[in-house]
């Protein structure tokens, strides 16, 4: 007997209501935390590489994040926190199909030989910024590139302090125009124990998450997507994606 097949719009449609209750299914949310805990013992979302650099993300983040922006399609995107820059060339590979015009990645810390590498493998899209993501004169790059182009989305992934990150919160959101997306990374710290193996600064009570509910709610220009983490399993960034609907 031959299944019917449904329409695109359908399909859509039909995986859309799954995810809706997919968040609300209490025992798959504790079991995903537990996992996610467990594996983080391991540093299972640092074994994961792009083009032979790694990329320290989940594997479901990567994918969200290329949906996010073929649904989106900003104009430029800016990473705070290049780590071993597998992201960039992530954003980079991105752009050979969806019409990204810039990529900048800014971080503390970017010595020769990932500059070397990363360079022979990037477009002349990518811009690398050496410095802190708070610096005034960093900034001042950073939007004076931004101001250039139509739609931002700007992903901050560097230092997961709460009082860190709503410093960067506050501080982009004056280059952040009106359905420019924000991405606050590592929001999975709230939800997990503290990691004893890997000692941070950050911790259950102070992370991205505590930081992004703290800016929501003195910030009514922006809303939080939670749709976009619903059907996420083993991701860092549980409800870390917010949209600025006003400016």
């Amino acid at each position: 007997m031959n299944k019917k097949k449904i329409t695109k719009l359908q399909f859509i449609k039909n995986a859309t209501k799954h995810s809706r209750a997919l968040i609300n299914n209490n025992k798959i949310n504790n079991l995903k935390y537990k996992l996610y805990s467990e594996s983080d013992k391991h540093n299972w979302c640092y074994q994961h590489f792009w083009l032979g650099e790694p990329i320290l993300q989940t594997p479901e983040d990567i994918i969200k994040m290329q949906d996010i922006i073929c649904k989106e399609k900003p104009d430029i995107i800016v990473e705070i926190g290049v780590a071993w820059g597998g992201m960039l060339l992530f954003y980079d590979t991105l752009a050979k199909s969806i019409p990204i015009k810039k990529i900048v990645g800014v971080d503390i810390f970017m010595p020769k030989d990932l500059k070397l590498r990363l360079n022979a493998k990037i477009s002349n899209k990518v811009k690398l910024i050496k410095g802190s993501s708070l610096d005034n004169e960093i900034f001042s790059k950073i939007a004076k590139i931004r101001k250039n182009y139509k739609k931002c989305l700007i992903h901050l992934d560097s230092n997961h302090t709460e009082e860190h990150v709503l410093n960067e919160l506050n501080l982009y959101d004056n280059i952040a125009n009106k359905n420019d997306i924000i991405i606050v990374g590592d929001t999975i710290l709230n939800y997990i124990p503290e990691n004893k193996f890997r000692v941070r600064k950050w911790n259950r009570n102070n992370n991205p998450k505590t930081a992004l509910d703290n800016f929501l709610k003195k910030n009514k220009k922006y809303k939080l997507l939670k749709e976009w983490s619903n059907n996420l399993l083993l991701s860092n960034n549980i409800k870390s994606h917010i949209k600025k609907i006003k400016k």
